[in-house]
């Protein structure tokens, strides 16, 4: 409890200190000693924001750009990984207790309450009886299943953050041919000037702020969740085999798990033993 207490506070930390960092630098990186309303630009925006909207509208499946964004918010609101990696591989090690102990009925009951749909998935198909061939394919074909929707996912976000620089400059030569028509009125040129530069900035921020920064946490998360998959097909191979968990843990090289299985089968030992002497 104390724990995700104090995960919860420094998580709060971070986004406070990370909207603080964001305000500071667009006040002292784009608004200082610069005339506010020459940052806004209808058209410019028309162009930049009614362009990305049409590109994604005809090159993209309207439940590809869905599914695209719902993982991106997973990739931002779940940072640790590590914790999720080290309860599917006690829940490996769980299942293997249950299947050594009480059989492939007990081992498809006990995998139905799995949340993780890819363990869950592997654990029933070793409870209905699959060899070590037809589990690794498949195994193998939901994990090139994950990796091609992650690729159409992160192809999707680098698409964006190419056309938002295009369509910026698109934006401000439009505006530049507008600017020549009105040379005579000299007045007029250097506000006019900084108007048809405003889309080539709307672009530079959406493409190295929003998009860029977006795709590159995808392929992290994409790339530490292939990760625990893999961890998690080997630790299916060894409940396929019916080995003992202490023997799953060592493949896994978890030391921690590991150790803790070995306390824990001290501590039953100790009890059987007690329960002998008393009786």
């Amino acid at each position: 409890m104390k724990k995700s207490k104090k995960k919860g506070a420094f998580s709060l930390v971070k986004y406070i200190l990370t909207t603080l960092g964001i305000g500071i630098f667009l006040v002292i990186g784009f608004l200082w000693g610069v005339d506010i309303r020459q940052l806004f630009n209808f058209q410019s925006l028309v162009i930049v924001f009614g362009g990305l909207t049409l590109a994604i509208w005809l090159g993209f499946p309207s439940e590809r750009v869905r599914v695209t964004f719902r993982a991106l918010i997973n990739a931002f609101r779940h940072d640790d990984l590590d914790a999720e990696e080290k309860r599917l591989l006690s829940q490996v090690l769980g299942l293997a207790k249950i299947y050594r102990m009480e059989g492939s009925i007990a081992l498809q009951k006990a995998a139905s309450r799995v949340d993780n749909d890819f363990l869950r998935y592997g654990a029933i198909l070793v409870a209905e009886g699959y060899n070590e061939l037809s589990l690794m394919n498949a195994l193998k074909r939901e994990y090139l299943k994950v990796n091609d929707i992650a690729s159409s996912q992160i192809q999707l976000l680098k698409t964006l953050a190419r056309l938002a620089p295009a369509l910026g400059m698109a934006g401000t030569v439009i505006s530049l041919m507008q600017v020549m028509q009105h040379l005579d009125i000299e007045a007029s040129l250097g506000p006019s000037l900084g108007l048809a530069l405003s889309s080539t900035l709307y672009g530079i921020l959406l493409a190295n702020l929003i998009f860029l920064p977006a795709t590159i946490k995808l392929q992290q998360y994409y790339a530490r969740r292939s990760a625990i998959m893999r961890l998690v097909m080997d630790a299916l191979l060894g409940l396929q085999k019916a080995e003992h968990p202490l023997r799953i843990a060592e493949r896994l090289n978890s030391y921690e798990l590991y150790c803790k299985l070995k306390e824990e089968e001290k501590v039953g030992a100790h009890v059987v033993r007690l329960k002998r002497r008393v009786a």
